[in-house]
């Protein structure tokens, strides 16, 4: 059973540097965030990790391979992981998303867990899925680390109790900046 798991979001893509909603887009990172990947991977080198989970999106996985590679692992990709379907939001940042859905926008702002958006993954099963992925990652290693994006990072640790579902947007999870959870335990559902 792990002893910690990092959690890391990938570095810079183009529509994370314009805050804006990239989901299941598989969008690449910049030459910014390639740096930060590799910044980040020198940083846990020699930590003790000795497992990388990713979600099979190309920022992560890119990522995740830097961090990989620096430690002399693999990656374990890991479909569960993949980001937060939003739906109509993909490609627009809050401000575009509140003028195109509105209430449904403001209110899901208000209570992520509790008002989902019609087309848009409802958190609850989003946490469903991140609950099994920690899980099996909390299974396989001592210190894995989970590289990942800013929404399903946050489910993440609302499945690690960490967070609370209310306060899913009261944390920013920066790029390639490591997040240790020691003692990690999956919460109870």
């Amino acid at each position: 059973m792990a002893r910690a798991v990092v959690l890391v979001r990938h570095g810079q893509t183009e529509s994370s540097e314009r805050l804006a909603y990239s989901g299941r887009a598989d969008v690449a990172l910049t030459a910014h965030g390639r740096e930060q990947a590799q910044a980040v991977a020198r940083e846990l080198a020699g930590t003790g990790i000795d497992a990388v989970f990713s979600s099979p999106l190309s920022r992560a996985r890119d990522t995740a391979q830097a961090i990989a590679d620096a430690s002399r692992l693999s990656v374990t990709v890991d479909e569960r992981l993949t980001e937060i379907d939003y739906g109509g939001f993909e490609g627009l940042d809050r401000a575009g998303a509140s003028e195109r859905f509105g209430r449904a926008f403001d209110d899901w702002r208000a209570d992520p867990f509790g008002s989902p958006v019609p087309g848009m993954e409802p958190l609850p099963d989003a946490l469903g899925r991140a609950r099994a992925a920690v899980g099996a990652a909390l299974a396989a290693a001592e210190r894995p680390v989970i590289v990942g994006h800013q929404g399903i990072l946050r489910v993440v640790l609302i499945a690690l109790g960490r967070l609370a579902p209310a306060d899913y947007f009261s944390l920013r999870l920066h790029e390639a900046d490591p997040v240790v959870v020691d003692a990690p335990a999956l919460a109870m559902p």
